[in-house]
């Protein structure tokens, strides 16, 4: 396992089509319709909760071998170790008291819906009995396949399996690039010999196992999906398993994404998504590793995450011995106590009506449709009001029933005050991690947002739709176009408003005759398309201008390139990462020109990791300056048909390195931008 990702995606000749999936209702990679899609993903999304299993020869001295002793991560002990010092575990791994029946029954107690073991982590070795890997545990003393009692424990108990696969891989001959440690030559090795290896390893996988749920890629970072062949892998899965899952690891967005060890602080993530988590600070076996996280702090991480539409994957490493360790199992099954009483506000819910976290100070909240159009919400409460009054904001309508979920027979008084609902429960907290307080609503549930505005762009170069909408819809929308606040006498939003020059639209949203949101603004304006470019020859590719050095920022690459700092300067066909000569520390601004196929107003979306700004003309569209992990910045600009200046500067430093820009003409979704050209020579 690693935080920081590394994927470089090259670019090619510009299409104007396509794109990639968004949101949780965006269409599949695999290219099925909506409905096939959500059913696909559905038991996932009732789901909610998994195992994760980290288990390999690293487990056999628990993170120390020969005196060496590995990072924070035990499986990642072979960085520091020889290959043929390393090797020698596969004659110590005898772990006799592996139990897969007793690893599913904990799991299951826990309340936990599926399972992802590793098959193969980073190390090489094969937990199966792989005809592709000799390198694998049927030539340990142990002599059994890992991987078919886990597959066969998990239908006798009614599990989904799932099988994590490292795309990396320091023991082949063929993987590249190799650790600082590995000497062996690599004169013949040849990386899409290795991708054969691994396509015939995951068709032993998804062959001779029955059902697989998801495939759990890992390691990805040290090539793009082009050198990963990465649609091959995923079509190939997609025909030996078509109902499985497939996480976002293998250089595509795929089904669904994976935070690693963190929780997203407040926004709902816009695409399926699930957390992985150790339950101390290691994946393996880990005999150092000693700070475990109390029963209580992990049952608040799975409604922290399901309130937030997610999963939690939560960790435990098997010992050399094959046994879940004491301390992992005693938090498994106290969160599993709290599941007994409490599950149904974790298992099939989605996310919260309220705005943000910051909404239920006291805790979380999840949601449950229930029979005849009902409609339960579940209030996690963490700080138990010492009053009694739990104070539930932006609710504008009485629950028609409240009730502790622990006492399914009890009978709470709700009262409406101060802008919400306050449910009087007694004073004695229920479960000192988590208590839980179901509100049932047989009519509309009634929940105050502010309007969300709907538009192409913030920019026109003609006459623009704009629409409004709120999730409640006993909410009235009502707006104002003369820069007033609206009122209740203000005009009532009933269909989309069509805007024709520069102009700020605000709304606020009333029920009852009654303000219950915060006034909302957004300004549209009317802009004149930037003229092309009026070129006569044009000379293919991009200039680039290249220079090894430790960048924060943009400013300071600049700086650099203008000094007299050595740099590289040449012409390459596309934004190519591919010119670096070192993985870190480097950065390179590219120039040259876009062909725009007709005038409108274009999105362009900038995905980067590190730090990277785009223009086009003198205006930066995409601004993604600074140290950080791969994130997505996007902008709008007018451009008439034609040749377009576009100039992109880009600077990695230490970890992950990816960058990505798309483009569409709005309302399109964003296609890779290719196809460039130069006009003439010029200085950065």
């Amino acid at each position: 396992m690693k935080a920081i990702f590394i994927r470089v995606v090259l670019l090619g000749a510009m299409i104007l089509v396509g794109g990639c999936a968004s949101s949780p209702s965006d269409a599949s990679p695999f290219g099925e319709t909506q409905i096939q899609h959500d059913e696909r993903m559905g038991w996932w999304r009732e789901a909610r909760f998994g195992l994760f299993i980290h288990w390999g020869l690293y487990a056999e001295h628990g993170n120390e071998l020969n005196g060496h002793r590995g990072g924070r991560y035990s499986e990642w002990l072979i960085q520091g170790v020889p290959n043929e010092e390393y090797e020698k575990l596969v004659d110590r791994f005898n772990p006799t008291e592996f139990d897969a029946d007793a690893i599913v029954r904990l799991a299951k107690q826990a309340g936990m819906k599926y399972i992802v073991i590793t098959t193969k982590h980073h190390e090489g070795f094969s937990m199966w009995n792989s005809e592709s890997n000799p390198y694998n545990v049927m030539v340990t003393p142990w002599q059994r396949d890992a991987m078919k009692e886990m597959a066969e424990a998990c239908r006798r108990h009614d599990m989904r399996l799932g099988w994590y696969y490292s795309v990396l891989d320091w023991h082949h001959l063929d993987y590249l690039p190799r650790r600082e440690i590995d000497r062996r030559s690599v004169e013949d090795a040849d990386y899409n010999r290795y991708v054969e290896f691994m396509k015939a390893q995951l068709t032993e996988l998804l062959t001779n196992y029955g059902d697989i749920a998801v495939v759990w890629f890992d390691g990805d970072w040290e090539k793009g999906p082009e050198q990963h062949r990465s649609r091959e892998i995923v079509d190939l899965i997609h025909t030996l398993q078509p109902k499985a899952i497939i996480n976002n690891r293998i250089g595509l967005p795929m089904d669904y994404d994976t935070p690693e060890q963190r929780i997203p602080e407040d926004d709902i993530p816009p695409r399926d998504w699930e957390t992985c988590m150790t339950i101390n600070s290691s994946w393996g076996y880990n005999q150092f590793a000693k700070d475990w996280k109390p029963s209580g702090e992990l049952i608040r991480h799975l409604a922290d995450i399901a309130s937030k539409g997610g999963n939690f994957l939560l960790n435990i490493g098997p010992d050399g011995k094959g046994c879940v360790t004491p301390q992992d199992a005693e938090r498994l099954r106290a969160i599993g106590k709290w599941m007994a009483v409490n599950g149904e506000a974790i298992h099939g819910t989605r996310a919260t009506v309220f705005r943000s976290s910051a909404s239920t100070p006291w805790g979380r909240c999840t949601v449950k449709k229930l029979a005849d159009n009902r409609t339960r919400l579940y209030l996690h409460v963490f700080d138990w009001p010492k009053d009694g009054k739990l104070f539930v904001p932006e609710l504008g309508n009485l629950p028609d029933r409240a009730f502790l979920l622990a006492v399914p027979a009890s009978a709470l008084e709700a009262t409406t005050e101060g802008g919400g609902v306050v449910i009087h429960v007694p004073q004695a907290q229920p479960d000192p991690a988590n208590s839980v307080v179901a509100l049932d609503f047989d009519g509309p549930l009634v929940s105050y947002h502010e309007p969300q505005f709907n538009a192409p762009s913030s920019e026109m170069i003609a006459p623009m739709d704009v629409a409004l909408s709120a999730p409640c819809d006993q909410l009235e929308i009502r707006y104002t176009l003369d820069g007033s606040a609206p009122s209740v006498t203000s005009r009532l939003y009933s269909s989309p408003t069509r805007l024709s020059e520069t102009i700020t639209v605000k709304a606020r949203s009333f029920y009852q005759g009654r303000a219950v949101s915060t006034v909302v603004a957004s300004t549209y304006s009317r802009v004149v398309p930037r003229p092309a470019e009026e070129v006569k020859a044009l000379i293919p590719g991009l200039e680039y201008h290249y220079v090894e050095k430790a960048f924060k920022t943009i400013a300071e690459m600049e700086d650099c390139l203008a000094s007299d700092a050595p740099r590289t300067t040449g012409e390459v066909a596309n934004f190519d990462l591919e010119l670096r000569k070192r993985d870190e520390n480097f950065g390179v601004i590219f120039n040259g020109l876009i062909r725009v196929p007709k005038d409108g107003v274009y999105r362009f979306a900038l995905t980067c990791d590190d730090g990277a700004q785009l223009w086009v003309g003198d205006k930066l569209v995409a601004d993604g300056d600074g140290l950080h992990g791969s994130k997505t910045f996007s902008g709008t600009v007018a451009l008439s048909k034609g040749l377009q200046p576009i100039r992109l500067l880009y600077f990695n430093g230490s970890g992950g390195k990816f960058l990505e820009i798309k483009w569409a003409l709005i309302p399109r979704r964003p296609a890779p931008v290719k196809s460039q050209a130069l006009k003439s020579r010029a200085t950065p």
